[in-house]
This record gives C-alpha cells, sequence and structure tokens, in this order.
C-alpha cells in the first residue's frame, strides 16, 4: 500500500516537473524572442503635404466711384459694405449728398435770374428793333461758325499733343504709319472738325452780304450771351440735381465681391479716386499664400488641402504663381464652392488667414509602407519579411529575412519603394534589432 502511494506522488512530481519545464521553456523563449508587427505595402503615390497659410485676395477688380466736374464734391452718408462681402448687379454699396447743394444751387439760380433780369432790359430797350429773315440766317451761320472754329482748335490741340508725344508727323491723309489707337481716333476727330470748320465756313461766306447793322447786330450778341447764361444756369442745376439724386444710391454694376473700400460715413470725396473696388466680370477672389520658403517646385494644378474638422478636408488647387512686390514667390489657391463651405464666407476669409497644405504627389505609383519598415540608409535600404514555418506537432515558427530594396522617396512617414513586395508580410515596430534567419514572436495585443 505504501508502495502504490509513492509511486503515485512520484507520478505528480514528474508531472509538475515536465509541466514546469514547459512553462518555463516558453517563458524563456518569449522572453529571448523579439517581438514585431507584422504590415503590407500598399500601392499608390507617395504623398508628402506642406503646410502653408493663404491670405484672401483679390487679383482683378474693377473701381467704383463718380464721375464729378471741377470744384464738385460729395459728402458720403453710409456704406454698406465692407471687403469681402458679396453684392448683387443693383444693391446699393455706397450713399451720398452733394456737398452744399443748396448753396451751389442757389448760385446757378442767382446766375440765371441775372441773366433774365439783362435780357429783360434789353428786350426793353431794343422794342425798335425789327429782325429780318437775313439777320437770323446771317447770325446762325455766325454762330455756327464760331463753335466750328472752337471746336476745330481743341480738336488739333488735342492731336498735336499725341504726334508730340509719339514722335510723328500728320500725313496728307489717313493717320500717321504706327499711331496708337488713341492719336488715330484724335486724328479723325479733328479731320472731321477741320471739314465741319470748312463747311460753315463757306455757310458764312454765303451769308456775309446780309450782314445787319450794327444796333441789330448788338441786340442779336446781347440776347444770345443772356440765353446761354441761362442755359448754362438751367443746365447745371439739372445737373445739380440729377447728380445728387444718383449718389444718394451708389449701386453695384454686377455681381461679385468687394474687394476694398476706400471711404467711410463723414468723407468728402472729390471724384479723383475710388469710392471701392469689386471683383471684376469673371473674375474671382484667390487665398493668396507665400512659397517662398517651399524648396520644392508649386506649380498650377498642384492640389492643395483645406482641413474642415479633425475628420474631414476639402481638396482645391493652385490656380496661378507669381513674384509679389518684394520679388517673394507666391501661390494663389482657387476657392471653389466646397473652400466657401469649410470657411463659411468670404468676408469671413478676409477676418484671418486660412491654413493650407501644398499636396505633392509622385508621378509614379510604387509600393507604400510605414517608414519604419524599411531599415539602412543611402541605396543600402531594406526591409525584413516574414516566413512561418509549421512542424510535424503544428506548432508555428517565425523567421524575418533581409530583402534589399530601392527607396523612390519617404515623406510623413511613408516610404515609397520601387519594388513590387505587396505579397509579403513585412516585420516592423520590433522591440529589439532584428537579423536576417532571426525567429520573432508578434506583438500580444
Amino acid at each position: 500500500m505504501n508502495l502504490r502511494k509513492f509511486a503515485i506522488r512520484g507520478l505528480i512530481a514528474v508531472a509538475v516537473a515536465v509541466a514546469l519545464c514547459m512553462f518555463f521553456s516558453g517563458t524563456i523563449r518569449t522572453i529571448t524572442t523579439a517581438k514585431v508587427r507584422l504590415t503590407q505595402a500598399t500601392s499608390g503615390r507617395l504623398e508628402e503635404e506642406i503646410r502653408i497659410d493663404g491670405k484672401l485676395v483679390f487679383p482683378q477688380v474693377e473701381r467704383i466711384g463718380v464721375a464729378l466736374e471741377e470744384g464738385q464734391t460729395l459728402t458720403v452718408t453710409r456704406v454698406n459694405v465692407r471687403p469681402g462681402y458679396e453684392v448683387k448687379a443693383g444693391d446699393v454699396v455706397v450713399e451720398a449728398r452733394v456737398a452744399d447743394l443748396e448753396s451751389a444751387l442757389a448760385e446757378q439760380q442767382a446766375s440765371y435770374d441775372e441773366a433774365l433780369d439783362g435780357l429783360l432790359a434789353l428786350e426793353s430797350k431794343s422794342r425798335a428793333i425789327r429782325l429780318r429773315p437775313t439777320d437770323e440766317q446771317y447770325a446762325a451761320a455766325y454762330f455756327e461758325l464760331r463753335d466750328a472754329m472752337k471746336a476745330a482748335a481743341a480738336a488739333r490741340i488735342e492731336m498735336e499733343a499725341l504726334l508730340a508725344a509719339e514722335g510723328l508727323e500728320l500725313p496728307q491723309s489717313g493717320a500717321p504709319e504706327g499711331a496708337s489707337e488713341a492719336l488715330r481716333t484724335a486724328v479723325e476727330a479733328w479731320r472731321a472738325a477741320d471739314a465741319a470748320q470748312a463747311q460753315a465756313q463757306a455757310a458764312m461766306d454765303g451769308a456775309a452780304r446780309y450782314a445787319p447793322d450794327e444796333d441789330t447786330w448788338s441786340y442779336i450778341t446781347e440776347k444770345r450771351d443772356f440765353e446761354e447764361k441761362m442755359a448754362q444756369a438751367e443746365e447745371s442745376m439739372a445737373a445739380l440735381r440729377e447728380l445728387d439724386a444718383n449718389v444718394r444710391a451708389v449701386c453695384a454694376p454686377r455681381d461679385g465681391y468687394v474687394a476694398a473700400v476706400a471711404v467711410k460715413a463723414g468723407d468728402s470725396y472729390d471724384g479723383s479716386g475710388e469710392m471701392l473696388t469689386v471683383t471684376a466680370a469673371d473674375a474671382a477672389p484667390v487665398l493668396r499664400a507665400d512659397v517662398s520658403q517651399v524648396d520644392r517646385t508649386v506649380s498650377e494644378g498642384m492640389p492643395v488641402t483645406i482641413e474642415v474638422d479633425q475628420y474631414t478636408s476639402v481638396e482645391t488647387q493652385v490656380v496661378a504663381t507669381g513674384l509679389d512686390s518684394e520679388g517673394k514667390r507666391y501661390a494663389d489657391v482657387e476657392i471653389t464652392p466646397q473652400v466657401l463651405d469649410a470657411r463659411g464666407s468670404v468676408y469671413a476669409m478676409t477676418v484671418e488667414e486660412t491654413p493650407m497644405s501644398l499636396v505633392f504627389r509622385a508621378r509614379e505609383t510604387t509600393a507604400l509602407l510605414p517608414s519604419s519598415a524599411v531599415h539602412g540608409s543611402g541605396e543600402d535600404r531594406y526591409v525584413f519579411t516574414v516566413e512561418t514555418s509549421y512542424s510535424n506537432l503544428g506548432n508555428s515558427r517565425m523567421t524575418v529575412r533581409k530583402l534589399p530594396v530601392t527607396v523612390a522617396g519617404e515623406a510623413d512617414g511613408v516610404a515609397s519603394v520601387r519594388e513590387e513586395i505587396g505579397y509579403y508580410d513585412i516585420a516592423y515596430m520590433e522591440d529589439r534589432p532584428i537579423n536576417d534567419g532571426d525567429a520573432v514572436m508578434l506583438y500580444i495585443e
């Protein structure tokens, strides 16, 4: 009986010893074997992103202002827009009034009244004068010739100034060879005015025999002078009232965006500059980024991403490149409807710069895998592939094999490998150095 118990105890001790040996052998193997993770290369084009900031600019703009005569000024009463505002054709962007309108009207009214009083006095003292048809014919020819001579002189002065500026001489007919469009127009205007003067002179020569006597001619010229002053005063008053009505609502000429506002409420405006600028027809604002520090070629069509939130972004593109006034390189990025949705509005982009990323994409498709899976340096680069073998008892063994590769480039933790390695399991993130032929184990998650 005692022998039996002793045998049983011996078997138990042997079993425990075997179990302990198995446990410790597994533990030792686990401790001494390198741990790795596995990855597989994917096929694609390597991408590198470089962060830039875009500032809203308006490359093509149209000036909005009001044409004023010398001495006229406006008082701006209200500005309804800011840079970045979207406007529609006909929207009132600025409101103004003619400065000192009432005093200007009163001044013209006084001129009119003075001329009217003079005309009435002239008619009163000239009651005995009776104008004949020939007197009126002579007067018409005279004043037509006078006006024609004034017009021809003005046209000639303008033409001669342009001829001198361009170093050309007037030919017998037509415009000088090589003349600018402005000079050609001026020459045509002078030839037409000169012909009109010649025609008026011929009419005057024909009416010369109908010259009125001195008293009649004095009456005719004085009357015309008063009538011209009255007409001029009337025209000035009408123009002032029309101008005042128009500037009460200065409107956008077309749909677009306000680029800049040059006036504010209370300002005086003399017509010499613009009140504001808006995007020109078929033009749009862009996000301009300084790329002078980017050591890569930035060209039209290059992708650009704008982050919407932590998980999403929108893609646009570079639409133009150039040099700014300081000689720095810049890139203009298109503001697409998706960019507008992401940033809220064009006006919002005037408040702060827009963070963006230039996306440099490789031209060729290669195998992509984490940079940490590629070992070596320079031209000696390699990866460790993983081979798994199985024993007759079903046990498995993982062994790494060194595989040389050609690295085309690396960016943002991704390596581009020219060889086709997509069908390999690649070991990476090893917990200790590994060598060709080493046994490895997977990390236990």
